[in-house]
């Protein structure tokens, strides 16, 4: 059995405990519990971050990762309180690929005698299996990354402390997962205690990282899948244009195809603009959060003198934000891409001098109404595109060449 698109997504969504068809969303035992410990250092990391205010190589220690926990707040905060419109555009894949996979041509009785066409399952089976099979490698690459990044993150501050152990060092702070406030260190219960919550907050991040930065991708995934099968198919509105001759039997096979597209294209239209909705502002707040932690690790990186877990620790938790950046601004960039038609593509490709001129003004609404382009945004002020992943780039380099 082929997996689909939507079994993906739901399967990371479920790692974290959450189930978004339910509304108020729900939520398992465990994950309640791996919130509270999330929540619970997070908040100890604040109070660090604050009393850290006059070492600033604790500071920027303590920035890097709360910004990466603060985010992964935010979209738990996303899932939980905005699961409605998740839900939504869920429910809007499945509908449409079910509807896509499992209709017969156009279902109306109706077939040409002289055009050669493929059966419509057809085409719309290849171009699903094509955008599932690029989003099932997305995943797996990019939960890898999550993944490896965690694990060195959470295994490195005991490597280290055993190496300075192992070397004579004597007075060595205990090591933590997360740079927190740590009032329970005094005793080894107390210490063991934090440290667990720590390790049970860093993993359930990365799981609510993960299913979110999955979902948005995948919707992305499957809106542009489907721009790129409209396209196709609305340039066989006129069929194969094999005879010349105008018949009605190929104006009402036109005009249902004409329909149909424009459903599907509102259909994806909405989508793009509820998820639009759902990622405007935390974007927003992310473009300026990366920003702002790629400063501070160049800063680390170039006024801190680092062992060499401390340095491979903090490269892989860079490149882990640059990756998430990046796959944002490449999917939005490809959105805006794929979401119209030009000059030669689409309902402008379609063989009109077959069709009726009533048809032929049908199919010209069609294609002006499919060259309208559908743009993601990050805040206010920034689209999500390659060039805004460059403009943070060099805005981080600004920042810390001002800084250094």
């Amino acid at each position: 059995m082929e997996i689909k698109l939507l079994d993906i997504i739901t399967r990371s969504i479920r790692n974290t405990g959450l189930n978004l068809y339910e509304v108020p969303c729900s939520l398992h035992w465990l994950a309640k519990i791996s919130i509270a410990c999330f929540l619970g250092t997070y908040i100890l990391q604040l109070i660090a971050l604050v009393m850290a205010k006059d070492d600033s190589e604790r500071l920027f220690e303590c920035f890097s990762v709360i910004s990466f926990c603060g985010m992964g707040i935010l979209k738990l905060v996303s899932f939980r309180y905005s699961n409605k419109h998740w839900n939504f555009l869920l429910n809007q894949v499945s509908k449409l690929e079910n509807e896509q996979i499992n209709d017969d041509e156009d279902s109306i009785g109706i077939e040409y005698e002289s055009d050669e066409e493929e059966e419509n399952t057809v085409i719309f089976k290849r171009h699903i299996k094509e955008y599932t099979a690029k989003f099932n490698k997305t995943s797996s690459i990019l939960s890898k990354i999550y993944w490896f990044t965690a694990f060195v993150f959470v295994v490195s501050p005991f490597v280290e402390y055993s190496l300075k152990r192992l070397r004579g060092f004597k007075d060595i702070d205990l090591p933590h997962v997360l740079p927190g406030w740590s009032p329970l260190d005094l005793n080894f219960v107390g210490y063991l205690l934090t440290v667990v919550c720590e390790i049970v907050a860093a993993i359930y991040c990365v799981f609510v990282h993960v299913a979110f930065d999955l979902t948005a991708v995948g919707i992305m995934t499957f809106s542009c899948g489907q721009y790129s099968l409209l396209r196709n198919y609305s340039e066989l509105i006129g069929g194969r244009s094999m005879k010349l001759n105008i018949c009605k039997k190929r104006d009402i096979r036109a005009h249902f195809r004409i329909k149909k597209c424009h459903r599907i294209h509102i259909l994806l239209n909405r989508s793009i603009s509820t998820l639009d909705s759902l990622l405007k502002t935390m974007l927003g707040v992310y473009f300026f959060v990366a920003t702002l932690t790629l400063c501070s690790v160049a800063l680390r990186l170039k006024t801190e003198t680092m062992s060499v877990t401390e340095l491979v620790t903090l490269l892989q938790y860079m490149c882990a934000t640059l990756t998430q950046l990046f796959l944002y601004c490449s999917y939005g960039n490809y959105v805006l891409y794929e979401s119209s038609v030009g000059v030669g593509q689409g309902p402008f490709c379609a063989a009109y001098w077959c069709l009726s001129p009533r048809l032929r003004r049908e199919l010209l609404l069609l294609g002006i109404c499919m060259m309208q382009t559908r743009r993601l945004h990050a805040g206010p002020f920034n689209s999500l595109d390659l060039p805004s992943f460059v403009q943070i780039v060099r805005a981080a380099y600004s920042y810390y060449a001002v800084l250094i």
